[in-house]
């Protein structure tokens, strides 16, 4: 499934307007399943360049605003009672109702369980849907623009077919530097994270 994304990402080059359309649906669909975005974000910059970004990010977004919703209305007895076989989910629900939009960012920075699951675990709490959509937003946007930027690295050090050694300094001195810019604030959200759960198990 994870290969047939990336198939979908590359064909849709050659589709024009159409294809930012398809881009958009596959990180839909990616938002609600399992797959790593990571791996698809990169292809989507290496075929859209930084143009997917923001493609990228809305269709995230709006993937997760329906499974916070899906979960919320849809299976919210069922999910209930598969976290309540897991300890640890559950506090991130309870810490979730203390904390609110601060905790959803933090998350998704620097989630302990995939983001779909985390997504549905959302679902459960009593956050409301716009504070969820605006964090959401803002805490997939630093990722996101990393794995673009890592993908939209490569063709863009191509300028008129030939290689430019000067772009492609400047383009990894920037990767490096989201790269390190992230790690850092991942490391200060995971920490500040793990203190906020602890309490709320507390």
């Amino acid at each position: 499934m994870e290969q047939l994304i990336v198939d979908v990402v590359r064909a849709s080059r050659d589709l024009g307007e159409p294809g930012l359309v398809l881009l958009a649906v596959s990180f839909f669909v990616i938002s609600l399943t399992f797959l790593p975005r990571p791996p698809a974000c990169i292809v989507a910059g290496f075929v859209y360049g930084m143009t997917a970004f923001p493609i990228v990010l809305a269709a995230s977004t709006c993937g997760a605003v329906v499974g916070f919703l899906m979960s919320r209305h849809l299976f919210q007895a069922r999910f209930r009672r598969a976290i309540e076989r897991r300890p640890n989910w559950r506090s991130i629900v309870d810490a979730i109702d203390s904390e609110g939009w601060v905790l959803v960012g933090l998350l998704r920075l620097a989630s302990p369980v995939p983001g779909s699951a985390t997504t549905y675990l959302l679902g459960l709490s009593s956050i409301r849907l716009w504070p969820y959509a605006s964090a959401t937003c803002l805490g997939l946007a630093p990722q996101t623009l990393l794995f673009v930027l890592i993908g939209a690295a490569g063709p863009a050090a191509l300028e008129g077919g030939s290689f430019s050694v000067a772009k492609l300094l400047i383009l990894v001195a920037g990767v490096v530097t989201s790269a390190v810019i992230l790690w850092q604030v991942g490391r200060r959200a995971r920490a500040s994270l793990s203190s906020r759960l602890s309490s709320a198990s507390q």
